[in-house]
């Protein structure tokens, strides 16, 4: 084996100039300087972009979160409008029932009325007929205070009858 010695240049073959070489020393420093910042700074990069990761991934999951609270309120709203869809048809149909209601109530109080007006125009004509008769049979006969007093109370109670009132 051929021994090489160190002070020389094995691809130049001359000697290695101190000079040069320290300020390839340096150079070499400076590089590894360099090298190193670019390293620390390329590792807080890649640890910042681990964070923004884990953020991301516990947004994601927030988001899944959210969505499946959402799908749960919509189809909570979903019941809650077809609900209140029935009840408003529901109560549509009692108000429709009132409507009615209200008319037939229109109806019997008018033929209440009617049958009232009925009923005092019958009184009218039977205490008219009762007078008539008592006025025939005061030219025909002479008037016994027996007799119009049987007369009065007919008349009074068929009037009680009219009324709806028991003699």
């Amino acid at each position: 084996m051929v021994e090489t010695n160190p002070t020389i240049n094995p691809v130049t073959g001359r000697q290695w100039d101190l000079n040069s070489l320290i300020e390839k020393l340096l150079e070499l420093q400076d590089s590894l300087l360099q090298a190193q910042e670019r390293n620390l700074t390329l590792t807080a990069q890649a640890r910042e972009l681990e964070r923004i990761a884990r953020d991301a991934e516990d947004i994601k999951a927030e988001l899944a979160n959210q969505g499946q609270l959402l799908t749960d309120k919509s189809r909570e709203n979903k019941h809650l409008h077809q609900e209140l869809s029935r009840m408003a048809g529901n109560l549509e149909a009692k108000v429709q029932e009132l409507e009615d209601l209200k008319s037939v109530i229109g109806d019997l109080q008018h033929q209440l009325k009617n049958c009232q007006q009925e009923r005092d125009r019958l009184a009218v004509m039977l205490t008219e007929a009762e007078n008539a008769a008592r006025q025939g049979r005061r030219s025909i006969e002479p008037p016994s205070e027996s007799y119009g007093k049987s007369t009065q109370e007919q008349s009074a109670s068929w009037l009680k009858i009219l009324k709806g009132k028991q003699p």
